[in-house]
């Protein structure tokens, strides 16, 4: 059954099957109607060709008879004497053939037939005949024995005498087998020469669409601005008409944008600055009125958590912004990550009151735990890491950071007790504003993660995840060791 439906869906489940299925009916249907015309036109020739030759001889002879007057005009066979009746046999005898008979009906049912030689139809075929007409004036085709004869009625008498030719049909089933046999074999021939061409012109037409195709899935924000589709001059005129739409379309994406990415740098670095400002504003009336109520300090701090919340989707959209456009910068450098870590714990501590925050260091006492990396950079990604594990944690509950030695470099990894990550958003979890369908409850844009992956890439690291919905997940980053000069450096 599941084969059966692989067949169908690769026949039916794309243009080239469906074209190629569509002109190989065509072909069979044309093939089929034209045997079948073919035969049923042979078979209908031949029967009008051999009554044509049966009356011709059954004219000649009438001719012959009137002329001597033995028939026609008033003579009659009843006054035939012996030698004019031997003198009609001779005709009909002249008139006769191998393949063809001609004889006489007389009016009281008696035969005259041609004299000496072999008559070529059987008195019991030319009874069968007589009595065929008498049914059915129209028959032509009469079988007696397993032969066919083609008979004609050539002309009736007003004296009641009926003049009449037959002639034996040629096998018509051979014939037809042997016209069939052909028109198979010619036909088998050409339908493997029409199938060949089909399929080769099936796939001169899918062949560009299949290469819009691959363009189209491998289109990223990155591949806007690649070269322009090759001019198709061996396809189809509206398949090249398609690729130039195409290439028009990646053109004016591409322009956009361009156009988006330089608004949001701009507006980035136009809102950054007086953020920063308020921000410093705040955090100094906070610190130095000692005279606010409680209510205002909670405003207050409310006003610059949120300036830093502001802040921080800021520096995000600058940095992926700049990743866009191939200007992000990094110092990359030989970082000792065991302090980094326990650096980035402290930082984290003030923010994670309600979080148990625990860093383990399970590099070997004789290895270095060294990595190249941006420390400002690996701080960032850490810090973002950290906090969107606390931000899907209960209270009290625990996220670790651990250290450890990995064969392509060391691996820092960033555990929580959460929510977990559903299994159908894991494949998505990196990509920009994209949010796991159990996050709907808190606050977020969405980018954290996709700045994460951006930076670990510019780093030349890697970061991956592992989660289960309802245990937790596991944010893993791998760092490269540095290299010799490097580390020399």
């Amino acid at each position: 059954m599941a084969s059966g439906s692989n067949w169908r869906s690769k026949l039916l489940g794309s243009l080239e099957g469906q074209l190629q299925l569509a002109t190989y009916t065509a072909v069979l249907i044309g093939f089929t109607g034209a045997t079948t015309t073919g035969l049923w036109l042979s078979n209908r020739n031949q029967i009008r060709n051999g009554e044509a030759d049966l009356q011709a001889n059954a004219d000649h002879l009438n001719n012959h008879l009137v002329a001597h007057r033995h028939l026609g005009q008033g003579h009659s066979a009843r006054d035939w004497s012996p030698t004019i009746e031997e003198e009609v046999r001779q005709a009909l005898r002249d008139h006769s053939s191998v393949r063809t008979t001609l004889w006489i009906e007389l009016a009281d049912g008696r035969l005259v037939l041609p004299t000496l030689g072999p008559i070529a139809i059987p008195q019991k075929m030319m009874r069968a005949t007589m009595q065929a007409h008498k049914q059915d004036p129209k028959t032509r085709l009469i079988s007696v024995e397993d032969a066919d004869y083609l008979t004609l009625l050539g002309r009736s008498y007003p004296t009641g005498e009926r003049l009449w030719s037959s002639a034996k049909a040629i096998n018509s089933g051979r014939i037809q087998n042997e016209f069939l046999g052909w028109m198979i074999a010619i036909g088998v021939g050409s339908m493997l020469l029409s199938l060949i061409t089909i399929t080769v012109m099936v796939r001169r037409i899918v062949r560009p669409l299949l290469h819009l195709s691959e363009r189209s899935a491998a289109l990223t924000a990155d591949t806007l601005n690649q070269d322009p589709i090759p001019e198709m001059t061996a396809a189809p005129k509206e398949v090249r008409q398609l690729a130039r739409t195409y290439s028009e379309l990646m053109e004016r994406l591409a322009l956009s944008w361009n156009d988006q990415q330089r608004f949001v740098s701009a507006v980035s670095h136009e809102l950054r600055t007086p953020l920063t400002i308020v921000q410093g504003y705040l955090h100094r009336t906070i610190k130095r009125s000692n005279g606010l109520s409680d209510d205002e300090r909670r405003g207050l701090k409310t006003a610059e958590e949120e300036s830093i919340r502001m802040r921080m989707l800021l520096d995000d959209l600058l940095d992926l912004s700049r990743g866009d456009s191939g200007q992000l910068q990094l110092n990359q450098e030989v970082v000792d990550l065991g302090p980094l870590v326990e650096k980035v714990a402290d930082l984290s501590q003030s923010n994670l009151t309600d979080r148990r925050l625990e860093v383990l260091n399970n590099i070997p006492i004789d290895e270095n735990s060294e990595a190249l990396a941006d420390p400002g950079r690996l701080q960032q990604v850490l810090l973002d890491l950290i906090d969107n594990a606390a931000k899907y944690s209960a209270e009290d509950s625990l996220i670790s950071l651990i250290l450890y030695p990995h064969p392509n470099g060391i691996v820092i990894d960033v555990k929580d007790e959460g929510i977990g990550i559903p299994e159908s958003d894991l494949p998505h979890i990196f990509k920009r504003f994209h949010r796991a369908k159990n996050s709907s409850g808190s606050s977020g844009t969405g980018l954290g993660l996709s700045v994460v992956a951006l930076l670990m890439s510019a780093m030349g690291g890697k970061v991956h995840v592992q989660s289960k919905e309802g245990e937790g997940s596991c944010f893993s980053v791998i760092l490269p060791k540095p290299t010799s000069t490097a580390s020399a450096t």
